[in-house]
């Protein structure tokens, strides 16, 4: 999956029902955020200036220095497609209902694609991940177990198709996620690509040996301004800062 925004944190089909702008309309119940700069300290990672257009609340593009990165297509409300253009990549998602049960990953170029199947039982949600082409893909990769509390996931637990395991732990503030206004907020935290879908924002994370913290500063209305995330030396990684519509 595409994840470029932040560190932990992130065609041929049009809109069916929207068309694109500059600007939300006033169909938003909040601030959207208007541009996310990225700045990773190490010289080595890239670094993104990301603007975000909408329609009223339906996230329509991500660009990056005026360039398209990220597509967001729907039928009727509902997020069905996103394109990749510079990768020609793109993810097609079905549902049951209101809930996302497939979401698959397809690369024209070498013939390959990713399959997730996603299942719910209770406070969790499980990602079971599948390989293969183009037309049928088979074979086991690794699952996901996500625990959900409060609307956002506090705990994900990897398993290879080989049998290893791994857990990694989140923990959150009790503030406004930048993107918590957005149409299909909560499809993207099944989906995990570039925006979470978690209901606040995190300020660590336990990776297997390897913990994170993020520092955040937040506007009058308790969205983020800026992210600063740190490893387990307290060693600045990366920069983040919002600006709001």
């Amino acid at each position: 999956m595409k994840k470029i925004l932040g560190l932990f944190a992130f065609s041929t089909l049009f809109l069916s029902s929207c068309s694109s702008s500059d600007s939300p309309s006033s169909t938003a119940s909040g601030p959207l955020v208007k541009t996310l700069i990225i700045d990773n300290i190490n010289p080595g990672d890239q670094d993104y200036n990301l603007l975000f257009t909408y329609s009223g609340d339906k996230l329509i593009n991500i660009k990056d220095s005026g360039d398209i990165i990220d597509q967001y297509v729907y039928t009727g409300d509902k997020l069905t497609r996103v394109n990749y253009p510079q990768d020609n990549t793109y993810i097609l998602i079905e549902y049951a209902g209101s809930q996302v049960t497939k979401f698959t990953e397809y690369d024209p170029d070498f013939d390959s694609a990713t399959k997730t199947v996603v299942t719910y039982s209770g406070n969790t949600f499980t990602r079971t991940v599948y390989e293969g082409d183009l037309t049928s893909q088979t074979t086991l990769s690794y699952t996901e177990v996500c625990t959900v509390q409060n609307g956002n996931i506090t705990q994900l637990t990897r398993t290879s198709s080989f049998g290893s395991s791994g857990t990694e732990t989140y923990t959150y503030d009790t503030k406004n996620n930048p993107f918590k206004n957005i149409s299909n907020f909560t499809v993207f935290q099944v989906l995990d690509i570039d925006i979470e879908g978690n209901a606040n924002n995190q300020t660590a994370m336990n990776y297997p040996g390897n913990p994170y913290t993020i520092s955040i500063t937040y506007n009058a209305d308790n969205y983020p301004l800026t992210e600063l995330s740190y490893d387990g030396s307290a060693v600045l990684k990366e920069s983040d800062t919002y600006t709001y519509y």
